[in-house]
């Protein structure tokens, strides 16, 4: 009876091996399951974290420059303009004039600037003398004392503090600059033909072209000279300023970009 019952013991014990081996596989193989998936989830987590952090320190070297589309450096400005006295309600002169300058610089230039505005030789009525000049000579019956320039030539040194830019009805972008001028030069008057005097000039470009600009100008000379001789003479310190439009042809007429990294 014993034997028996020992053998069906151990029979028991062989059928219950093979099931709770399977039962030990299965546990182990969860469990390794499970640490595979956290191990994945965390590398990737790294993997996405590293890459926001390239992307960041990428973005912030990163500099956009936006290209000007008119340079004024080592160019050549022609600009003839047409002038007319502003300052002497005696005078009324009507003259042409020309500059040319070379920008060294984005904002520097040198030029030299000259120009005429006696046309009596071509006629007797445009002397430069306005209507209130004759007025006064009917009124008093006598001559009023005023300096007349007929031409001047003179150079400059400027400096291009203001550039900017505006749309026209949304359509179209015109680039636009400042410019202050100040130089030295000669002026031909009628009573003491070359007198010495400065300069100041004041110069505003629109740009329409790469080659082409719209320049409208105000230039003054300042210079001292003596009018008349003896009693009737008058001598002092004389201004005459100038209001002008032209244009600018620039030249070369384009220019290529060069990057240096």
């Amino acid at each position: 009876m014993r034997r028996v019952l020992s053998v069906m013991i151990l029979a028991l014990v062989m059928m219950m091996m093979p099931a709770l081996a399977m039962s030990q596989e299965s546990g182990s193989g969860s469990e390794s399951s499970a640490s595979d998936g956290s191990g994945s989830d965390a590398f990737q987590s790294r993997i996405v974290v590293k890459s926001q952090k390239k992307k960041r320190e990428f973005n912030d070297k990163i500099v956009v420059i936006q290209r000007k589309p008119f340079m004024r450096r080592n160019r050549v400005e022609l600009s003839p303009m047409f002038y007319g006295g502003i300052n002497d309600s005696l005078l009324f002169q009507v003259g042409v004039g020309g500059q040319v300058n070379y920008h060294i610089l984005e904002w520097l230039y040198v030029g030299v600037y000259g120009g005429w505005q006696d046309w009596r030789s071509a006629d007797r009525k445009m002397n430069g003398l306005s209507e209130a000049y004759d007025d006064i000579i009917d009124a008093t019956d006598a001559n009023p004392t005023t300096s007349i320039v007929d031409g001047y030539v003179g150079g400059i040194v400027g400096f291009v503090p203001i550039y900017g830019k505006f749309s026209i009805f949304n359509t179209s972008v015109v680039h636009w600059d400042f410019s202050l001028g100040i130089g030295g030069g000669t002026v031909y008057t009628r009573a003491n033909k070359f007198v010495g005097g400065g300069l100041i000039t004041v110069d505003h470009r629109w740009y329409l072209l790469k080659w082409l600009s719209l320049n409208i100008g105000l230039k003054g000379w300042v210079y001292y000279e003596e009018i008349g001789k003896g009693a009737d003479s008058h001598k002092g310190v004389f201004t005459h300023w100038q209001a002008g439009i032209g244009v600018g042809f620039w030249l070369p007429a384009s220019w290529s970009y060069k990057s240096e990294w």
